[in-house]
């Protein structure tokens, strides 16, 4: 007598594919933001010569195609980060426009927050203002639209400055500007390294006061 053999029951629920296991595994789905996010601490840690879409896919463990889904080349995250860039500058802008009434408060905060932008995100910061991004032809919209708004935030402060008579008028106003916002580049991109060796909250108290003394030139050489 033929017995009949039991089957086995199949689960109607397939597994899932890497990309797929990737795509509901990071922030409920987004793997943009998983690659954004690892792409930046590659980009500070070793610059953007180490930065690899398909060496972010192992890190991720995801499937090596999986990226370029929202990253078709590396320019295109670079793009990404650039932009990134600018809107926390347009942020940092809009916060110290809200700092105070006084116009030479708000271009005080201005220095303030962008120096401690660029050293929390050097690498990042020398692909915004240069380096490979800009060599590689046409900018997309919401970059230039993002580089555009940041530099109008701190623009419009210094502008109110000079209308409010508390800047010298005789410079042209991108010229002023341009003129702060070097001095404040500037010391940042000297005392990065500075910055990073910092261990104590003493030595962070005696940065500030250093970073106070630079504001308080900068503003006192340029007002009326």
């Amino acid at each position: 007598m033929n017995i009949p053999l039991k089957k086995k029951k199949i689960s109607k629920t397939q597994p899932k594919s890497e990309s797929d296991r990737a795509e509901t595994g990071y922030h409920h789905g987004n793997l943009r933001e998983a690659v954004l996010l690892r792409s930046r601490r590659v980009l500070e840690e070793k610059g953007s010569f180490a930065l690899s879409l398909r060496d972010i896919a192992v890190d991720l463990g995801v499937s090596h195609t999986a990226p370029y889904r929202h990253f078709p080349k590396k320019i295109d995250l670079l793009y990404a980060l650039v932009t990134e860039g600018f809107l926390e500058l347009k942020q940092g802008m809009e916060r110290a426009w809200a700092k105070s009434e006084d116009p030479l408060e708000k271009l005080r905060a201005a220095g303030e927050e962008y120096i401690y932008l660029l050293l929390g995100h050097p690498r990042r910061t020398e692909l915004m203002f240069g380096g490979e991004v800009f060599l590689s032809g046409s900018l997309p919209k919401e970059l230039i639209e993002a580089g555009e708004e940041a530099y109008l935030g701190m623009y419009r402060i210094v502008e109110l400055g000079q209308t409010s008579l508390k800047l010298k008028k005789a410079i042209p106003t991108r010229t002023l500007m341009m003129a702060h916002w070097s001095c404040v580049h500037g010391f940042a991109v000297l005392n990065e390294r500075r910055w990073k060796l910092l261990k104590t909250e003493e030595d962070r108290s005696l940065f500030q006061k250093e970073i106070d003394g630079i504001l308080d030139i900068m503003i006192e050489g340029t007002r009326l």
